[in-house]
Parts: structure tokens; C-alpha cells; sequence
């Protein structure tokens, strides 16, 4: 028997067991003793199974790794338990793909959900990037690999096509509306790369990577601004006057437009004062374009000089 023929037959064998088995481990001798293979390889098989099928999941307990079947019954089981409106969840997935919950349309929950229909309203959606099968698989496998800590090659079409060897997929990363893949290239740079302009994804000839090697990368991602924000930068911070026209949006008590906002005082004449930490102009700059004229940066005068000329151009350009 082949390779492949082996492979095959354990694959099929290994579906069959998560009909009658909760959980599968790949440290489970009976099917090491079965199949004739090594912990790794067994793994590679329950890795190929979840890459492939979206109901088997992976989980951690401790060191061990386990795989498992998961039914739609048991997430809606989960959810409703933990859950004190399930309406709005329903009605997004709706959104998303009318045929998602198609055979739950004369049950309870599509009940619950058209009682709320006048309620909720969702003009974007977390997967509008996501629709396509292409793309929900590319999304699938950058999965694998990032709970894997697997390398990929990865295909990039913006104005040219690009193929970037052995990277190392970090974090699926939803900013600025958008998701992006948070990765390391073969010299040690962080990179955010588009998932819409992710064209093909595949193994790479290098196979795996300890969590150790990424842990300062993935400690920075728990900080990030936006895609903009660049590593091992030292912030620096500029301070900006909201000018009366705009100033209850900037307020201290309400929603920050980017994690670094900080209010600092509301002055006499109404305006309020606030700063933000930046690495690089372009981290902040869209934010005071967005609200032109009406945020003022008040400094540094090198940053303000630098916006200065980003308006000029802006003009002539008119």
C-alpha cells in the first residue's frame, strides 16, 4: 500500500470514529497501533480533517491536543445557554448567507428572530470579505495554520502578483472593517496582508515553528492601532483640539475612535483637548482627514508641518 493509499484509508477510518468517538487525540495508541504511524503523522491526518471539514474543531487541554465533532445542535445549545439574545446573533448570520439556517426557518429561533426583525439593522458584516468559496476556504486553511503554528506560502495579487515563502501566519486580524492576516517573513518582519487580496495559500517546504519564536509578535498584536502600527516603534504622542463643532464626540465618556485616545481637558470655549500615540503619520492621519477642519493638531509642530503638506497636495490636486 502506498503512501497516499495509507493516508486515504486512515482519513476514512478517522471520520468513522468521530461518528462514535467524542474526542480523538493523537497520542491515542490503539489508532497509532492501527494505522502503523507516529504521533506527528497522525496529527497531520486530524490536521487535514479540520482544514477540510468545518465541523471537527481543535482543542487543548493542557499539553494534549484533541479533536472533535461538533453539530450544529451542540452550538445552539452552548449559545442559548450562555445567551440572553439570541435574535441578533441569527439575524446576522441570516445576513451573511441567507441558506446558512435555511432548515430552521419554521423553528424556534427563526421565530424569536423575525419578532426582533424591525429591531436590528446591519449595514457591515464581519465576513463581507468571506462570501465566496474561495475565500472561505483560504480563510479555513490561514485557520489550521495559525492554530498549528504552521508555515505557508502565500499568493498576493494587488497591482502584481507576489508569492511569499515560508511565512509565519500569526492572527486573522478584523480592523478598520476589513480582515487582515497578521504574519512574519523569513526575516523576522511583521507584516498585515489583506485577506481580499489573498489569492492561493499552501504549504510550505518548511513544516512547523515553536510559539516561542512568535511570542513578542503576538504580545504587540494585543496593542495594535491599526494595520498602520508599526513594530518595535517607539510611540510617540500628539495632541489634538476637537473644536466645539465636533467636541461631544471626543468627550471622556465616549466610544474612542482608537485605542490610544486619551481625553485630556474640555476648554472654555467648548473644544476639547485629547491625545494619541502613533508610530508612523499614516496611523493617525485618516482619522483627523476624516473629521477636516474640525481636529486641530496642536503637536508636535513636525507632525502638523507634515499634515500641512499632505493638504496642499490634496488641493492641488482639486
Amino acid at each position: 500500500m502506498t503512501q497516499t493509499q495509507k493516508k486515504t484509508t486512515a482519513i476514512f477510518k478517522l471520520m468513522e470514529r468521530f461518528l462514535t468517538q467524542k474526542e480523538i487525540s493523537s497520542y491515542d495508541q490503539d489508532l497509532l497501533d492501527e494505522f502503523g504511524c507516529d504521533k506527528k503523522t497522525l496529527e497531520r491526518y486530524l490536521n487535514d480533517i479540520e482544514m477540510n471539514y468545518d465541523h471537527i474543531i481543535s482543542i487543548k487541554k493542557g499539553r494534549k491536543k484533541f479533536w472533535k465533532l461538533v453539530t450544529v445542535s451542540d452550538i445552539f445549545q452552548e449559545f442559548i445557554k450562555n445567551s440572553s439574545d439570541i435574535s441578533q446573533l441569527f439575524l446576522m448570520a441570516q445576513d451573511f448567507d441567507p441558506e446558512i439556517l435555511k432548515e430552521l426557518e419554521k423553528g424556534t429561533l427563526s421565530n424569536i428572530a423575525k419578532s426582533d426583525e424591525s429591531v436590528f439593522l446591519f449595514k457591515n458584516s464581519i465576513m463581507e470579505e468571506l462570501k465566496s468559496p474561495k475565500a472561505k476556504q483560504i480563510f479555513k486553511n490561514l485557520k489550521v495554520a495559525i492554530k498549528n503554528y504552521e508555515y505557508r506560502d502565500i499568493v498576493y495579487v494587488y497591482n502584481e502578483k507576489i508569492v511569499y515563502r515560508n511565512v509565519k501566519c500569526l492572527k486573522l486580524v478584523f480592523m478598520n472593517n476589513n480582515w487582515y492576516l497578521a504574519w512574519v517573513d523569513e526575516k523576522m518582519a511583521l507584516k498585515f496582508s489583506r485577506l481580499s487580496f489573498i489569492d492561493e495559500v499552501s504549504y510550505s517546504i518548511k513544516i512547523g515553528f515553536q510559539k516561542k519564536e512568535v511570542v513578542p509578535y503576538l504580545e504587540f498584536l494585543k496593542t495594535l492601532q491599526n494595520s498602520m502600527t508599526l513594530y518595535e516603534k517607539e510611540p510617540q504622542i500628539v495632541t489634538i483640539r476637537a473644536t466645539v463643532n465636533i467636541a461631544k464626540y471626543f468627550e471622556k465618556d465616549m466610544k474612542r475612535f482608537l485605542p490610544s485616545q486619551c481625553f485630556k481637558s474640555k476648554e472654555h470655549d467648548g473644544s476639547v483637548i485629547f491625545t494619541l500615540e502613533y508610530t508612523q503619520p499614516l496611523e493617525i492621519l485618516p482619522l483627523i482627514q476624516r473629521w477636516l477642519p474640525d481636529l486641530i493638531i496642536e503637536e508636535p509642530l513636525e507632525l502638523k508641518e507634515a499634515y500641512r503638506k499632505k493638504l496642499k497636495m490634496a488641493l492641488k490636486n482639486l
